[in-house]
């Protein structure tokens, strides 16, 4: 290749790529920004609670408490018949079904407008989501149901 041309190339190449390159990284730098910013806003309006339960039937009334507490506290207090009800069932599960300690957490995301409950116990394996509820003359077994039933 002829030194004219490899100087057209070279000059195409920075006088063309070279800023375009640089254009596409300013770009790219200010939409990571504002990704990081979005993430940032998210976790701060985002509300988490998160506690340790007793393992013992005392562990029911707690995390009732802590649910009324802090959806009140949330202003979400529409919500807390339900929830309450919920969590109820998911600590009772757990401490019918499961074993080792437990603990609950909730958070609730305004910005997706959800409000989510865990109870996680000792037990690495999941309750089977295929049962079908119980009949009416069955005093267990509606649990799960239910719970499927009051949320989304």
């Amino acid at each position: 290749m002829s030194a004219v041309i490899r100087n057209r190339c070279v000059a195409a190449r920075e006088g063309v790529l070279l800023p375009l390159f640089r254009l596409l990284w300013r770009q790219a730098t200010i939409a990571a920004a504002r990704i990081v910013q979005l993430a940032r806003q998210l976790r701060t309006h985002s509300k988490v609670v998160s506690q340790p339960l007793d393992p013992h039937v005392r562990a029911v009334p707690q995390a009732r408490r802590i649910i009324r507490t802090e959806l009140v506290r949330w202003g979400l207090p529409g919500h807390v018949e339900i929830a309450e009800l919920l969590v109820s069932e998911l600590v009772t599960n757990a401490l019918q079904h499961a074993w080792g300690p437990l603990h609950l957490r909730m958070s609730h995301s305004p910005a997706y407008r959800t409000l989510r409950c865990d109870i996680v116990d000792g037990c690495p394996s999941a309750p089977p989501a295929d049962r079908p509820p119980a009949r009416a003359d069955e005093e267990h077994g509606r649990g799960l149901h239910l719970v499927d039933q009051l949320s989304t």
